[in-house]
């Protein structure tokens, strides 16, 4: 298992000096710089997360809390702050994909 933690140790460091990671890690400390804005930012996550999670019916729900949050959304330091960290998010999903894709493991989920 050595081999393997100095791998993912390696790896996680050469991500973390991808121009996305870099890029978001900037934008998080702007974010710091405003008392509560990640607080704020947290809050929004979490009800977008309840959201897109909830079964009920949300067409008129997502509308509504667009517009809720349209002037948040409209601060530059919040905006660039989520897109940098959605870059990173895909990012990390796609090292996911591609390692469950190259790793041949008999799993299958029945739905």
């Amino acid at each position: 298992m050595k081999e393997t933690e100095a791998i993912i140790k390696e790896f996680t460091q050469r991500l973390k000096e991808t121009p996305e990671y870099r890029q978001y890690g900037e934008k998080r400390d702007k974010v710091r710089e405003y008392p509560g804005l990640m607080d704020e930012i947290n809050v929004y996550r979490k009800r977008n997360y309840e959201m897109q999670i909830s079964e009920e019916e949300l067409f008129d729900k997502i509308d509504e809390f667009a517009k809720e949050y349209e002037s948040f959304r409209a601060n530059p330091v919040v905006e660039e702050y989520l897109q940098a960290e959605l870059e990173v998010c895909r990012m990390v999903r796609d090292v996911y994909t591609q390692i469950a894709e190259a790793i041949d493991l008999d799993i299958y989920l029945e739905l």
